[in-house]
C-alpha cells in the first residue's frame, strides 16, 4: 500500500483541485500518506538513506498540496494541512542528515499542527484520514 502511495506521489502532475470531493480525496490521501510515513520514519531513524527517500517523497507531497485550491469549507484547514506536510519533510530531511535536535523541533510543529487539523476536522465532521486512525 506504502509503495502505490509512493508511486502516486513521485510522478503525479501538479494537483488542483477543482471540487469539493476531488480536494477531500487528495487531502485525505495526502494527509493519511504523510503521518503514515511519519510514524514509519519514527521507527526507523538510524537509516540516513530511507530518512532521505521519505523526504524526497515528503517534498513532492508538499510540493503538490500547495498547488491545490480549498473549497470554502476546508478554507481553514488548508494552512495547516501544508504546516503537517512541509513539516514531515523538513523532520526527514533533518534525520537524514543526522540532526536529531532539528528532527524534534519538526515534530514538535507536526504534532501541534495535527491537534489543531484533527479539532478543526472534527467540528466541522471532516473526516482527515482514509482509514481510522487505530495505528
Amino acid at each position: 500500500m506504502m509503495l502505490v502511495l509512493a508511486v502516486a506521489v513521485m510522478f503525479c502532475a501538479p494537483v488542483r483541485a477543482e471540487s469539493k470531493r476531488e480536494y477531500q480525496q487528495r487531502f485525505q490521501m495526502m494527509l493519511d500518506y504523510a503521518v503514515r510515513s511519519n510514524e514509519y520514519i519514527r521507527r526507523h531513524l538510524g537509516d540516513r538513506g530511507l530518512c532521505a527517500y521519505a523526504a524526497e517523497m515528503a517534498a513532492k507531497n508538499a510540493d503538490a498540496a500547495e498547488q491545490m485550491t480549498p473549497p470554502p469549507l476546508y478554507a481553514d484547514l488548508h494552512p495547516h494541512f501544508l504546516l503537517v506536510l512541509e513539516n514531515i519533510e523538513r523532520a526527514f530531511y533533518y534525520a537524514s542528515k543526522g540532526k536529531q535536535d532539528r528532527y524534534r523541533h519538526h515534530q514538535k510543529i507536526v504534532r501541534k499542527e495535527l491537534r489543531i487539523l484533527e479539532a478543526m476536522a472534527e467540528k466541522e465532521r471532516l473526516q482527515l484520514y482514509l482509514w481510522d486512525r487505530d495505528w
